[in-house]
């Protein structure tokens, strides 16, 4: 795999930042998440996802014919970038989505980070040591580590973090990634590793089984962490923001403690010294922070929650916005325009968007309805004339440039007879037979018409009257979460590059198939080989029969991979295509300490 290849990719949900939500492998998708506001699809609550508008029903802003003098309130040291909408949840230890994720990293930072070649370097550690079984990782925690309000940062602290990520009653979004890999976690997380009940393991022996969890601060500064076995990936783990020190005593405040800005006090490159929910989060540097990050240029970075991408657009244009991802209606007009066309940040993307099926609702736990409602799509049309061709046509998982991408996997190509034949074949037997078709999705005046897009195809290729189910961003990302719609559309954004971090979220009860209700052993038994598997070759191959299993069950339908221009005012400094990766957080976020705004 090229690093330098992945280099000029965007964080997860840059370029469709206001679409959809976006799960957070971004990074990423980190992963990943529109820099003027992110997916992915932790994209977010307000991130992107997927979903595009008929061309007809969005004509591009006219571009003008001569260049008119530069319009900003832009303020020295001040970055203001568009999030989309309110995130769902920020709590770094429940979140999932690109837009939660991209508060999250800005108030914390985990043992790791990452460079500019997306490698994990130490991050709130000092220094890792493995032992040479690859076992054993001892961090050494920086000296005088403080959080923003000044208090002592320690491995007590972490400690506390990541036994609150295992503890079952936590049952975060993202608490089923370690399963198989710390040593003693499967055990203590019983329900996200192996599938018990939540009464069920509330009945184990649960202090014993906290008792040898394979996490321990030795003393103040000493973190030590067993693996169950060598995990190449472990380290860019213990940069994610699952780890991320969050204090015992502020989490003590209530299930909504994060909710108010003067609680959520961490360890990161800022502090959060505004929230108007809904509308607009400021973030201060933090004095206290002695990451690698750092030192910070910027004073502040102001966060603004603009859902309608078309509002966003006029919001960068009237210099109100410094940076702001490009909506396939808007692009013309980029374009043509003399002053915008220079402004363009080109990246490759890191996101893979689909539309999910929950198996659990009919009809589709029925494997051929799924099957068939894959063929009735025209990905090529989708990606050509709702998004302009900005990003790539996606069959499977893992985007092209990222370990695991395999180009020949297209077993769904468009082919509206085949569709109607393999519905004929499924238990329904025929469209007549199927239950209401409900497709639910993020609301916005742009959504609207990507959607009606989406339902026509169901019309014409498979004669099905789909009823749109428009939702709150904000709504939309908490429902996919606890209640999985029947049809729904979402994205996920690398958080690291291997295909660990792609494949193994679909394991029974994983963080996406536990959106879409998927299970299958023989595809768990793949990658929990795969995961502990020592051979890179072996490991890839197993990782490639289990993609080629996720992707004839069928439990999504992939669609496209994101990519496409971003604006960034000129003024802007740090952010290029060489210094951008495709997990950054908002574009530039790696670089973060020669980013600065001076206009």
């Amino acid at each position: 795999m090229s690093l330098r290849t992945l280099r000029k990719s965007a964080a997860g949900a840059l370029m469709l930042a206001l679409l959809l939500p976006i799960l957070a492998a971004c990074g990423g998708a980190p992963a990943a998440a529109p820099t003027t506001a992110p997916a992915a699809a932790t994209t977010a609550p307000a991130t992107t996802t997927e979903a595009a508008a008929p061309t007809e029903a969005a004509a591009p802003t006219e571009a003008p014919t001569t260049a008119p003098e530069p319009i900003t309130s832009a303020e020295p040291g001040v970055l203001r970038i568009n999030v989309g909408s309110e995130p769902d949840n920020v709590d770094p230890q429940l979140a999932s989505f690109v837009g939660e994720i991209q508060y999250i990293m800005m108030a914390y930072q985990g043992l790791m980070t990452f460079d500019q070649d997306m490698n994990p370097i130490p991050g709130a550690a000092e220094s890792v040591e493995v032992s040479a079984d690859g076992l054993k990782y001892t961090f050494k925690i920086r000296p005088d580590s403080k959080y923003s309000d000044g208090t002592p940062l320690t491995a007590k602290n972490f400690e506390y973090a990541w036994k609150r990520l295992a503890n079952p009653e936590t049952a975060g979004q993202y608490q089923s990634l370690p399963c198989g890999i710390i040593k003693g976690y499967s055990e203590w997380s019983a329900a996200a590793c192996q599938g018990l009940t939540m009464t069920e393991t509330m009945a184990l022996d649960l202090p014993a089984l906290e008792a040898a969890y394979g996490v321990k601060a030795i003393d103040d500064s000493t973190l030590e962490i067993e693996l169950t076995a060598p995990a190449p990936y472990f380290l860019s783990m213990a940069a994610l923001w699952i780890g991320a020190p969050v204090r015992e005593e502020d989490v003590a405040k209530g299930e909504d403690w994060w909710y108010d800005a003067e609680n959520y006090v961490g360890n990161g490159p800022f502090i959060l010294s505004e929230w108007d929910h809904g509308n607009k989060a400021v973030w201060e540097a933090n004095p206290n922070y002695n990451g690698p990050l750092g030192p910070v240029k910027l004073k502040k970075v102001e966060y603004y929650m603009i859902s309608d991408s078309q509002v966003a657009f006029q919001a960068y244009q009237n210099g109100e916005l410094d940076m702001l991802g490009v909506s396939p209606e808007d692009l013309s007009a980029v374009e043509t325009d003399p002053v915008l066309s220079q402004e363009i940040v080109n990246v490759t993307g890191s996101c893979t968007f689909y539309f999910g099926f929950n198996t659990q609702k009919a009809p589709f736990e029925d494997v051929k309805v799924r099957q068939a409602f894959a063929q009735a799509f025209d990905r090529e049309a989708w990606n050509r004339d709702i998004f302009g061709n900005m990003g790539s046509v996606a069959y499977s998982f893992i985007p092209p440039g990222f370990p695991g991408y395999q180009p020949d996997l297209k077993l769904w190509p468009f082919d509206p007879e085949a569709a109607k034949a393999t519905l004929a074949e499924s238990t329904y037997g025929s469209v007549d037979k199927l239950p209401e078709i409900k497709l639910t999705y993020s609301a916005s005046a742009r959504n609207n018409a990507r959607f009606e897009w989406v339902a026509a195809q169901l019309k014409t290729n498979l004669g099905i009257d789909a009823v749109l189910d428009p939702v709150d961003a904000t709504a939309y990302t908490a429902l996919t979460k606890t209640d999985p719609p029947q049809l729904f559309s979402l994205g996920w954004c690398a958080d690291y590059p291997d295909p660990q971090n792609w494949i193994s979220l679909f394991q029974t009860d994983g963080l996406l198939s536990s959106r879409v209700g998927y299970s299958n052993p023989e595809f768990d038994a793949l990658v929990k080989q795969a995961d502990v598997e020592q051979d890179a070759a072996k490991r890839a191959e197993l990782y490639a029969q289990a993609q080629e299993l996720l992707v004839t069950d069928a439990p999504i339908t992939f669609t496209r991979n994101d990519g496409g221009p971003v604006l960034v005012k000129p003024y802007v400094q740090g952010v290029s295509e060489e210094s951008i990766t495709p997990i950054d957080y908002w574009l530039g976020f790696f670089n973060l300490a020669n980013v600065d705004v001076q206009p």
